[in-house]
């Protein structure tokens, strides 16, 4: 992964200084594990992290920060929708499997 090589502006510098090493690899615009560094980013956002010292400590641009940033709310209910299929596929097979046990191990 690449590593921030230029000059930050001092409120970036200050934000980046405060990252460990972890979150400062996990951020960057080459992690290929986007809805790692997604999550990371907003939860920076969270913090209180603008867009411009994200875009600068990330090496993305801002609009692409604001998109997904934003989106969050939309991709947690579609997680969530997700995981409740999930679970309601687990009970009936698990239903199921009951059934099929014998009484007297």
């Amino acid at each position: 992964m690449e590593k921030v090589k230029r000059k930050l502006s001092p409120k970036a510098q200050e934000a980046w200084d405060r990252l460990d090493g972890k979150t400062r690899k996990e951020i960057q615009k080459y992690n290929p594990f986007r809805w790692q560094r997604n999550k990371r980013i907003r939860e920076l956002k969270l913090q209180g992290v603008t867009f411009e010292v994200l875009a600068e400590i990330t090496g993305m641009n801002r609009a692409s920060i604001y998109r997904f940033v934003k989106k969050k709310s939309l991709m947690t209910e579609d997680q969530k929708q997700e995981i409740a299929k999930l679970v309601e596929t687990f009970e009936a097979l698990l239903h199921m499997h009951m059934y099929t046990l014998p009484l007297n191990p």
